[in-house]
């Protein structure tokens, strides 16, 4: 049989991934590449992630491919669910990315303003944050993104995986102590057989002892004292 992507390059065998037709984007986690078609995060393509709960570190995770975009591209948060902290921003050595905060009133204003910012292709990376899009309004997006070299991530809620998305990516995202445990429930290829964690975040160190002007209070006894005590 002759090799499907010699057919046509959209097309591949269901025991292997996919090659990717469009560029991608390395996540900076081997693990995590070694798993994804074109080995990192496909541009101008909808990709879904899942949060157990929001701050697990999603955005831990996409920080190493944020700072793989071309600089003085902008990044766009669109309806975050927290106010965005610009501090982070620098100590991620982000700051020849513009970053931009978007808080649309509704969730029909988030989904139209997606659509716009991928179709004229106005940023590098569109990270945005919608509870329940309907399957229509992915396909929309899907197609949108497909217009742009953007990298589109969409955070939904677990409970979407129920539901079908017209995304090329989609992972459920499980806290783990030190980083996140990775769970792609779709791909371009086969299904993935085991969860993948990663580590995000070093071994935390004790924190050093603060300078006082006060004797510590675990001093040894003086030696007559120690004798008194002693023999009492």
């Amino acid at each position: 049989m002759q090799n499907p992507a010699g057919i046509h390059p959209a097309l591949w065998r269901g025991t292997q991934l996919a090659q990717a037709g469009r560029p991608t984007l390395s996540t900076g986690f081997p693990p995590l590449d070694a798993e994804l078609p074109g080995h990192g995060w496909p541009m101008g393509a909808l990709i879904e992630l899942m949060p157990r709960q929001t701050g697990i570190g999603e955005l831990f995770l996409l920080q190493p491919a944020l700072a793989g975009l071309e600089p003085g591209r902008s990044v766009i948060l669109l309806c975050p669910p927290y106010t965005p902290q610009f501090h982070c921003w620098v100590n991620w050595r982000l700051e020849n990315r513009r970053l931009l905060w978007l808080a649309p009133k509704t969730p029909s204003d988030t989904l139209w303003a997606a659509e716009t910012i991928l179709r004229h292709n106005a940023c590098g990376a569109l990270l945005c944050w919608a509870a329940a899009p309907r399957a229509a309004a992915l396909r929309r997006l899907h197609l949108a993104a497909q217009q742009s070299d953007t990298l589109f991530v969409l955070m939904r809620p677990p409970a979407a995986l129920q539901q079908a998305s017209a995304a090329v990516l989609r992972m459920l995202l499980q806290p783990l102590p030190q980083g996140l445990e990775v769970h792609i429930h779709k791909r371009r290829g086969p299904l993935a057989s085991r969860p993948i964690p990663l580590s995000l975040y070093g071994p935390r160190l004790p924190a050093p002892p603060l300078p006082s002007d006060h004797v510590p209070l675990d001093q040894p006894l003086p030696a007559f004292l120690s004798a008194r005590r002693h023999f009492a």
